[in-house]
C-alpha cells in the first residue's frame, strides 16, 4: 500500500471509531514508514520530544496524529494493555499505581510461516481460559502475521484489582496459562506484559505487510483465514473486543498470582537493545520534532 492508500484507510469511519474507542485511556504508539539511522521503522510515543505521552481519546485525535506526523508517514497504531486513570505526563505512564486495569495478552507467532499452527495454539489458549472460568471476556486478534488472545480488562472486579495490582494480574495470568500449554514446534507463545508494552489496535494496518488487525469471538477462530485481514475486504467483529463479564476472571487472577507471583522489573531476559524510551528520545532528537512542525 502506498501512503495515500494508508491515509484513506485511516479515514474510514469504522476504522477511526474502532481505534479511537479501543485506545481511550491507554498509552498509544505509532509505527511510521520513516526509518531511523539503524534502518528501523520509527516508533512515536510522545506528541513531541519531552512532551506528553501520545494518546487517542476521540476520532479527532487520530486525525491529529495523521496530520501532525504526516512527513513520517504513520502506518500502524498500538496501545498498552493497561488503562490509566490519567495520562498527561511521562510520570503518569511510569507510575504503576496509575494503572486502573490491565489485560492478560498472549502473543502467538509462527516460526515456520504456518498460520494454521497459530490458530491451533490460539484455540488451546482459549480452552485453558474456559477451563478456568473465563469465557465471555476473551477475544482473538489477527495482527497481520501472528495473533493475540486477549482478556478484556473489565473481566476483573474492582475488588480483585484492589487486592492485586492490575499489572500483576495481567502478567501472572498470561504466564500461568503459557505454563499450561503443550510444547509445539513451529509456533511461539510469549508473555510480553510489562510496564510499557504495546499491542496492535483493532483495524490498524500491520507495520510491514498489507493486512489489517481484525478481532473475532472465540467461536469464529477455527473458520479464520488470513484473507479475512485483507484491508479492502476485512472481516472484523466490533463487538468481540468490547464484551466482558465483570468478575469472571477473579478466580483465575488469584490462582495465577499465587502460582506465578508479581511482575518484577528485570526478571525477564536481559535486553539486547537500548530501552525503548531511550530509542524514542534519541530518534526525536534526530528529527527535531517541535510543536508546529
Amino acid at each position: 500500500m502506498n501512503w495515500e492508500q494508508v491515509r484513506r484507510h485511516y479515514q474510514r469511519p469504522e476504522v477511526k471509531r474502532e481505534i479511537s474507542e479501543y485506545c481511550k485511556g491507554r498509552w498509544v504508539a505509532v509505527h511510521c514508514e520513516e526509518k531511523t539511522s539503524k534502518d528501523l521503522q520509527l516508533m512515536i510515543r510522545y506528541w513531541r520530544h519531552g512532551s506528553n505521552p501520545l494518546t487517542i481519546s476521540c476520532e479527532d485525535d487520530l486525525d491529529k496524529i495523521m496530520e501532525r506526523f504526516s512527513r513520517l508517514r504513520p502506518r500502524s497504531f498500538y496501545a498498552t494493555p493497561h488503562i490509566y486513570s490519567r495520562i498527561s505526563s511521562i510520570q503518569d505512564i511510569m507510575d504503576r499505581e496509575n494503572i486502573v486495569a490491565s489485560s492478560p495478552t498472549w502473543d502467538i507467532d509462527s516460526k515456520d510461516g504456518d498460520w494454521r499452527k497459530v490458530i491451533e495454539k490460539a484455540v488451546e489458549i482459549i480452552g485453558v481460559l474456559e477451563r478456568n472460568g473465563v469465557v465471555k471476556s476473551v477475544f482473538f486478534k489477527w495482527s497481520g502475521r501472528g495473533a493475540h488472545i486477549q482478556v478484556n480488562a473489565n473481566a476483573f472486579s474492582d475488588d480483585i484489582r484492589r487486592r492485586i495490582d492490575p499489572l500483576d494480574i495481567a502478567y501472572s495470568i498470561t504466564e500461568y496459562v503459557i505454563n499450561k500449554l503443550k510444547p509445539e514446534d513451529g509456533v511461539k507463545v510469549e508473555n510480553k506484559i510489562d510496564i510499557q508494552r504495546v499491542f496492535t489496535a483493532p483495524l490498524s494496518l500491520h507495520r510491514i505487510v498489507d493486512r489489517v488487525a481484525i478481532c473475532l469471538k472465540p467461536d469464529k477462530i477455527e473458520d479464520f483465514h488470513p484473507e479475512w485481514a485483507n484491508p479492502e475486504s476485512y472481516k472484523h467483529d466490533p463487538s468481540s473486543w468490547r464484551r466482558f463479564e465483570v468478575g469472571e476472571g477473579d478466580e483465575l487472577a488469584e490462582r495465577a498470582y499465587t502460582y506465578i507471583g508479581p511482575y518484577i522489573v528485570g526478571r525477564r531476559r536481559r535486553r539486547k537493545h537500548k530501552p525503548l524510551d531511550q530509542e524514542i528520545l534519541e530518534t526525536f532528537r534526530k528529527f527535531r520534532l517541535e510543536e508546529g512542525s
